[in-house]
């Protein structure tokens, strides 16, 4: 099918909706929809995003004028489709009026799934992690509320990773312990636990309120009786008595020791650095 073909159907649907002549039969908007919808899947064939996203629009705005919001939702993220093949702020314009339709309709489930498409495309393509944080946790508070508690601690977790990555250690900690309190109990994700005390206990000391994070630490071993013996654990303990010491070299010594046995990720080594970096800051300024 050609592009013609698309741009006729198009004329012919503008047509009806410029027709006053409902007498004849038939619902206009329905049927403009429809040809919209045709033309919209003939462009997308021929892979011209942009056109293709604009044409599933016109059939969402056709469908709204007929009532049919579930339809309109739709073609709306069929627009998004097509759009983030082309133009990421497109997607998401598209993605939240659907997210706007599906949250009327109480349908937090599948609002709570767009949100979270929308967080990683500001995410990846735009590489924007404030708005990302700020989309993702919207998504979380919906999917809890539906009591989808795995996909709620996913976002969380992205929330935590990103709020520590701006410097907001606080909000991370938060985050964190949130996810860790929801699986303590849960068989399948409780051995999981040891990565988000290590990332809190991370961020409590990259704060610099090392009596906080002492603190933190001994509350997780409560939490996780298991805890204490992990190697995480022990890292944690390891770097407090570097920076309670100002002891950069044992500091270091400690983190090479660590990634020798358990590889340090990026997120990880970024923390490091900047805890390395106020070890002895305190006591130079006195």
């Amino acid at each position: 099918m050609s592009e013609r073909e698309a741009q006729e159907l198009i004329t012919k649907a503008d047509k009806k909706l410029a027709s006053n002549s409902w007498f004849f039969g038939g619902n206009k908007f329905e049927e403009a929809a429809e040809l919209y919808t045709q033309a919209g899947n003939i462009y997308k064939l021929n892979k011209r995003w942009k056109e293709s996203g604009d044409t599933f629009c016109k059939a969402a705005e056709a469908q709204l004028k007929n009532n049919e919001r579930d339809e309109a939702s739709q073609s709306f993220i069929n627009a998004s489709k097509s759009y983030k093949k082309c133009s990421a702020e497109d997607a998401i314009a598209s993605l939240r009026q659907a997210i706007q339709i599906l949250t009327d309709r109480g349908r937090f489930q599948s609002a709570a799934k767009y949100q979270s498409e929308i967080a990683e495309i500001y995410e990846v393509e735009l590489v924007d992690l404030d708005k990302a944080m700020t989309a993702y946790e919207v998504a979380a508070d919906w999917y809890a509320g539906e009591e989808s508690t795995a996909l709620a601690n996913k976002c969380l977790l992205k929330v935590a990773t990103f709020a520590a990555q701006l410097g907001a250690y606080d909000k991370a900690i938060e985050k964190f312990e949130q996810v860790a309190n929801a699986s303590l109990d849960n068989q399948l994700t409780k051995w999981s636990l040891k990565e988000y005390f290590l990332k809190a206990g991370l961020c409590h000391i990259a704060t610099c309120d090392y009596v906080n994070a002492h603190n933190a630490v001994g509350r997780y071993c409560e939490m996780d009786v298991t805890f204490s013996s992990t190697r995480e654990c022990q890292f944690l303990q390891a770097i407090l008595d570097a920076v309670d010491s100002s002891d950069v070299e044992l500091f270091t010594n400690k983190v090479i020791e660590f990634d020798n046995l358990t590889k340090l990720d990026n997120w990880k080594t970024k923390i490091l650095l900047e805890i390395k970096k106020s070890i002895g800051q305190e006591s130079s300024l006195m």
